[in-house]
Order: C-alpha cells, then structure tokens, then sequence
C-alpha cells in the first residue's frame, strides 16, 4: 500500500490467488477504518497483470461499501480485455479487402481499408475510416461511415456511381472524374477532390500507416 496525496495507492498482487487476497483486504481495510481519521479516503487499486472479472470486481467494491468513508476511485491493470485491443487493433491497421462484392451486398470495415477487389453496381462498401481503392468500382463507397471526417477516399473511383465521406454525399454522374484522385472534406466541409499525391500533405497519419504496409 501507498500514500497519495488524494488517497491510497493498493496492489493487489497479481500472483497471488483472489480467493487469498479478498480476506486479506478486508482485514487491511478494517485496520485502516480504525486507525484513519474520520474524513473520507480514495483507493486506487493497482492489479498489475490481472485483469479482474466482472464477479471479482463486484466483490470488492461489496467489500468497501462495509466501510462507508471508503471509496474506489478507480482499478487500474497493466493488461486489457482480448475483444478491446482487438478493436483497437482493427482500427489501427488498414484492412486489405479483395474479392467481389455483388449487387445489393453491403460490406463493412472498422478504420481504413485497401480494397483490391470489385465493386459491383449497387454494391456497397463502407469503412469507419479511409478507403483506398486499387481495384474496380462501380457502386458506392463510404468513407468516415461514423462520421470522421477527417476520412480520404483515394483512388480511381472514376465508374462509380456515388462516394460519401461522414454526412457528405457525392454523385459521380453529375461531374466529370477521371484516374486516381484524392477525395477529401475541406476546412469549408465541402468535398474536394485533388491529386493523390497531396495524400503525404493532406493525411500524413494515414500515409505513414500506408508506407508502413
């Protein structure tokens, strides 16, 4: 255990069985009740490489509620849950798509996405964040689907038939659009389309994760 300024610092040792520290918390925090003064206290809780369950943190924060002027500000762990970082790991790293997709199929992509395949008319494919097209397009294609519109989509999207990047909606038909381009929403939040070599400029995050590929 540790002093702090606002608290107490505690680490439960992540070695050690829960069923063997859960008594010896209650006893620590029942000495602690008795020698502590009467204002209230907050407890970090360290556990190191244990990850607790939500049943284990429930009985600890059963435990406390025995002591009123103790609280739980916050129960910290050097490892995370497996289906977070997951997540956090597909937004982070470009997906690279191939394949087909047909007519009426809708396909979805958390962060950004290579797509190498063919997209049919009526397809659609939509990623949370950048689309990068290699392939054939002929359908639509969303960028930012969860509004981010700091999304590009780049590429030759010349035969498509509509592009959207957050809230913002083109259709290709009504303007001339020919070989790669880069599409993107301008200070003004309007669509603007440039050459895709300003994507270095433009996107520089996102073309150090291309480099990187």
């Amino acid at each position: 255990m540790k002093g702090r300024k606002e608290g107490f610092e505690l680490q439960l040792a992540d070695w050690a069985d829960f069923e063997v520290i859960m008594p010896q918390l209650e006893t620590l925090l029942t000495q602690l009740n008795h020698d502590t003064a009467t204002e209230a206290v907050a407890f970090v809780l360290e556990t190191g490489n244990r990850l607790l369950v939500d049943n284990q943190v429930q009985r600890i924060e059963e435990l406390f509620d025995r002591f009123p002027r103790f609280s739980i500000k916050q129960i910290h762990s050097l490892v995370g849950n497996v289906e977070e970082l997951r997540a956090r790991y597909q937004q982070a790293m470009p997906h690279l798509a191939g394949g087909v997709i047909r007519s009426g199929q809708i396909v979805e992509y958390p962060g950004d996405v290579i797509f190498t395949g063919s997209l049919h008319k009526s397809a659609t494919i939509k990623a949370t964040g950048s689309v990068l097209i290699l392939g054939d397009v002929s359908g639509l294609i969303i960028a930012g689907s969860e509004g981010d519109t700091q999304a590009v989509i780049a590429g030759d999207v010349s035969h498509a038939s509509q592009i959207r990047i957050a809230d913002t909606v083109e259709i290709i038909e009504d303007r001339k659009q020919s070989g790669s381009s880069l599409s993107y929403i301008n200070d003004l939040h309007i669509l603007e389309h440039g050459d895709i070599v300003r994507l270095k400029e433009l996107r520089p995050r996102l073309f150090r994760k291309m480099e990187e590929l």
